[in-house]
């Protein structure tokens, strides 16, 4: 017994060692490949926001904010946040997935809304829910921050 034990030690020792290692370096390659996953979520939602922060300037009546841009709608970027989190949603928690669902459902009424204003229909309110979708968008940023460890 007393010449096994020392074998019996370094072994269970090695082995330890080798499952604390290999969580690790799961967890160092998980991470290295989230953060490029979270930077193009992150660009896709602060693209939207910008937006958002466009279209209220011009309902303002300011036509000349740097955020403006003709020609672009809501359909453009649902689609790219969707593309967006489809590629990367391994990387993405349930409760931030959950959010940016949320986002994307209200982005469906703001794509009903601009087919209505493309028709000549006027929309009451519309200012209001480009308002709210930017703070939904900042909202799920935010999110995203904390799943990183990296409040704001």
């Amino acid at each position: 017994m007393a010449v096994a034990s020392p074998f019996v030690s370094a072994l269970l020792a090695a082995f330890l060692t080798y499952q604390s290692t290999l969580k690790t370096k799961k967890f160092d390659i998980l991470y290295a490949n989230k953060i490029p996953a979270f930077k193009e979520v992150m660009s896709s939602l602060t693209a939207f926001k910008i937006f958002c922060e466009g279209r209220v300037a011009y309902f303002q009546g300011n036509e000349f904010s740097p955020y403006y841009q003709e020609g672009v709608g809501g359909l453009a970027h649902r689609t790219e946040i969707t593309t967006t989190i489809d590629l990367n949603s391994v990387f993405i928690s349930d409760s931030s997935k959950a959010k940016i669902n949320e986002l994307l459902g209200k982005l469906s009424l703001l794509c009903t809304a601009e087919l209505s204003l493309v028709s000549g229909q006027e929309i009451p309110g519309i200012e209001t829910l480009y308002k709210d979708l930017g703070t939904l968008a900042k909202d799920c940023i935010a999110e995203l921050y904390n799943e990183l460890n990296l409040s704001k």
